[in-house]
C-alpha cells in the first residue's frame, strides 16, 4: 500500500513532474486544436473535470466554416484538371506504365475516403458523443486512480522516440507536399488530420499503459508489506475490489474504443498501398538508377520517403503498444495470483470477502485469456510484433514483384528523377 511518504516522493520527483507535464502539455494541445478549429464543439469544465458539449460564437462559428470551405474549393481548377488527366491517360497507359497510373489512382480514391471520414468524424454529432464519453471516462479513471493508489506517471522512452522519428519523417513529407507544383490541398489535409487523430489515440494508449504501471507498482508494494505480516487488514480488501473493478471499467472502455475507432486503423492499413508503390520507388531509385550518390538522396527524401515509412511506423507503434499491453496483463496476472495465496493462507477462508475476491480473481484472469487488451488493425487482426514483421515483409515482397513487371516491360529504371 501506498503510503503518504511514497505518494509525496512520487508528486514531487522531478521526472514524475516532466512526464505530468508531458501529458498535460500533449492534452491541451490536442484540445486547443480542436477548439481553434471547432471540432467536436466540446469544452473542459473544470469544476467537474468533465467534457461538457458547448456552442461557440455564432459569428465566429461562421467564419470558421467559412474558411474551411474555401480551404476545400479553393483548388477547383486542379480538381478539374485532375479528372480530365485521368479521363484521358486511362485509355493511353498501358503495361507497367498502367500499373503505377493504377496504383496512383487507388491511392487516391483511397485518401479521398479517409480524409472523408476523419472530416465526419470530427464534426458529426455521433462520433461527439462518443469522444465526449471516452475523454469523460478516461479523466474519471485518472482521477480515482490519483485519489485512491496515487497516479505513477512514465512515458516509454522507445515508444515516445519512435512516435517522435514518425513526426519528422511527416514533417519532411508536408514539406515536400506544400513545395510541389502540383500540390493538392486533399493530400496535405488527409496528411494532417490523420496524424491529429493518431495522435490521440496514441496519448490515450500512453494513458492506459500508465494506468497499468500504477496498479501493478501498487500490487507490488502491497506484496512486499504483507508477505511478512500475521494477517490481512479488513481495510485492504476495499482496495483489491476497487483495482479489479478499474480493471473491468479499463477493458470496457477500451473495448468501446475499438468498436468506435475501428476504421482509424483500418486507414492505417489500408497505407499499405502507398507504401508498396513508394517502396518500389525508392528501391529502384536507390539500385538500379546511375544518378549520383547526392542526387538519390534529393530525390528519395523529397519523393517517396515520407510515404514509404509513415505507414510503418504507424503500424509499429500500434504493434509495440499491443506487446506493451500484454506484458502488462501478464504481470497483473502473476501479482493477482501471489496476493491471492497470501489472502487464503492468512485470512480466514470462510469470510466473505475472500469468497469475493476468490471469485473476482477467477474473472479477471478469464477476462485476460477471452478479451485481452490489444490494437486490431483490420477484419479483427492483432497488430503485434509479428503482424508488424508480416507488413514489412508483404511491403518488401511486392514491391520487389512491380520492379519485376516494370523490367519484364522493356521500362528504363536507370533514371532516378523520373521518380520525382
Amino acid at each position: 500500500m501506498w503510503n503518504k511518504d511514497d505518494f509525496r516522493w512520487h508528486r514531487t520527483n522531478r521526472i514524475q513532474i516532466v512526464h505530468r507535464l508531458f501529458f498535460k502539455g500533449s492534452a491541451l494541445t490536442i484540445y486547443g486544436i480542436a477548439c481553434g478549429c471547432h471540432f467536436f464543439k466540446l469544452q473542459y469544465n473544470e469544476r467537474t473535470n468533465q467534457m461538457e458539449e458547448t456552442r461557440y460564437h455564432r459569428i465566429w462559428s461562421k467564419i470558421v466554416v467559412a474558411i474551411k470551405v474555401i480551404l476545400l474549393t479553393s483548388q477547383y481548377r486542379l480538381y478539374f484538371a485532375l479528372v480530365v488527366a485521368i479521363y484521358i491517360v486511362t485509355s493511353m497507359v498501358y503495361g507497367s506504365t498502367a500499373q503505377n497510373f493504377v496504383m496512383s489512382i487507388l491511392m487516391q480514391g483511397i485518401s479521398i475516403n479517409v480524409l472523408r471520414r476523419l472530416v465526419i468524424f470530427l464534426h458529426s454529432k455521433k462520433d461527439r458523443r462518443f469522444v465526449k464519453h471516452t475523454v469523460n471516462e478516461i479523466l474519471q479513471i485518472t482521477s480515482v486512480i490519483d485519489q485512491k493508489i496515487g497516479m505513477v506517471y512514465s512515458c516509454d522512452p522507445v515508444l515516445l522516440g519512435v512516435y517522435l522519428c514518425k513526426l519528422w519523417v511527416l514533417y519532411i513529407l508536408l514539406d515536400s507536399l506544400w513545395n510541389k507544383s502540383y500540390f493538392l490541398l486533399f493530400n496535405f489535409l488527409y496528411w494532417v488530420l490523420l496524424e491529429y487523430c493518431f495522435a490521440g489515440y496514441f496519448i490515450y494508449q500512453l494513458i492506459m499503459l500508465n494506468w497499468y504501471r500504477t496498479i501493478i507498482l501498487f500490487l507490488k508494494r502491497f506484496i512486499e508489506c504483507n508477505e511478512n505480516r500475521q494477517d490481512i487488514q479488513g481495510s485492504y480488501h476495499r482496495r483489491l475490489f476497487l483495482l479489479f473493478q478499474l480493471h473491468l471499467r479499463i477493458n470496457r472502455l477500451h473495448k468501446c474504443i475499438k468498436e468506435n475507432l475501428s476504421w482509424l486503423t483500418s486507414s492505417i492499413y489500408l497505407m499499405i498501398f502507398t507504401c508498396i508503390f513508394n517502396m518500389e520507388l525508392l528501391l529502384e531509385c536507390s539500385l538500379f538508377a546511375e544518378d549520383d550518390l547526392e542526387n538519390k538522396m534529393y530525390i528519395i527524401a523529397d519523393g517517396c520517403l515520407g510515404p514509404v515509412f509513415i505507414p510503418i511506423l504507424y503500424v509499429l507503434i500500434l504493434g509495440m503498444c499491443t506487446d506493451r499491453f500484454r506484458e502488462a496483463e501478464l504481470q497483473l496476472q502473476q501479482h493477482i495470483v501471489i496476493i491471492h495465496g497470501l489472502y487464503m493462507r492468512k485470512v480466514k477462508p470462510r469470510l466473505l470477502a475472500i469468497m469475493v475476491l476468490d471469485n473476482e480473481h477467477t474473472s479477471l484472469i478469464l477476462h485476460q485469456k477471452l478479451e485481452p487488451l490489444q490494437n486490431r488493425i483490420i477484419l479483427g487482426t492483432t497488430c503485434d510484433r509479428q503482424f508488424v514483421l508480416d507488413y514489412i515483409l508483404t511491403v518488401i515482397l511486392t514491391a520487389l514483384s512491380l520492379i519485376q513487371y516494370t523490367i519484364s516491360c522493356g521500362q528504363s529504371i536507370k533514371e532516378c528523377v523520373t521518380h520525382k
